[in-house]
């Protein structure tokens, strides 16, 4: 009986909405299967910026935000992992959605993004496909195996985060395969960026909702750990 109500409860810690894990909100549970980007309640909440009864969420829950989505994010054998913190996902033999890995998005915020290449483009590997910028600073993630693009998905300039595929390309296997992290690799990459929100977590005291010296609100992770370390942490976590 007791092995049942422990297992019970862990399924329902993991059906936690990261608002609800994280104390924002009192009670939602998540029908979304994490996709953040694309729910319409996780959209909700942040258009409430604001409003301070959302706005005041602090230092504690500006990092558990992150480290809710990172603890939530699984090896999905249906997309391709690449270096670089690319992803694809074929569509049709040699075609494949071109995106960012959701370990990557877990950490942006207060972010902007472009494309440098546009469709009918041939791209080699190691040139820069696109930039992600914000009041941080930049940070540009490159080509892992040569590829042409076909088009792009949509406007990432409109709502950079709203979907994880910015492009459709075409490439052959052979390349993919040069570019692409095993599944060890993968778990390794996403042990570390758990690792590193972990240990801000247990680094920063537990204050109020603005900066310790009370001026900025602390809305993103870049206005705690100061614009320089936030790029740090992201450049570490494109392999």
């Amino acid at each position: 009986m007791n092995n049942k109500n422990e297992f019970s409860g862990s399924n329902y810690e993991m059906l936690k909405c990261i608002w609800m894990a994280s104390g924002v909100i009192e009670y939602k549970l998540c029908d979304k299967k994490f996709d953040c980007e694309s729910c319409p309640f996780d959209e909700v909440i942040r258009n409430f910026s604001s409003d301070d009864k959302h706005t005041s969420c602090g230092v504690p829950n500006v990092i558990n935000i992150v480290l809710n989505k990172l603890e939530n994010i699984k090896y999905d054998d249906q997309i391709i992992y690449l270096r670089n913190n690319l992803i694809a996902r074929q569509i049709l033999p040699n075609t494949y959605y071109l995106g960012v890995n959701p370990v990557l998005i877990s950490y942006l915020d207060n972010v902007g993004m472009m494309m440098e290449c546009g469709a009918g483009k041939n791209i080699s590997s190691g040139q820069t496909v696109m930039n992600f910028f914000g009041e941080w600073g930049t940070i540009s993630l490159s080509a892992p195996m040569n590829f042409f693009i076909y088009d792009k998905v949509n406007n990432p300039a409109d709502d950079p985060m709203k979907s994880k595929w910015f492009a459709i390309i075409g490439s052959i296997s052979q390349e993919i395969s040069a570019g692409k992290l095993d599944h060890t690799e993968w778990d390794l990459l996403h042990q570390k960026s758990i690792k590193i929100i972990k240990e801000i977590k247990t680094s920063y005291p537990k204050v109020g909702p603005t900066m310790q010296d009370g001026g900025i609100r602390i809305k993103y992770l870049h206005q705690l750990l100061g614009n320089d370390k936030y790029r740090e942490i992201l450049n570490s976590l494109i392999l």
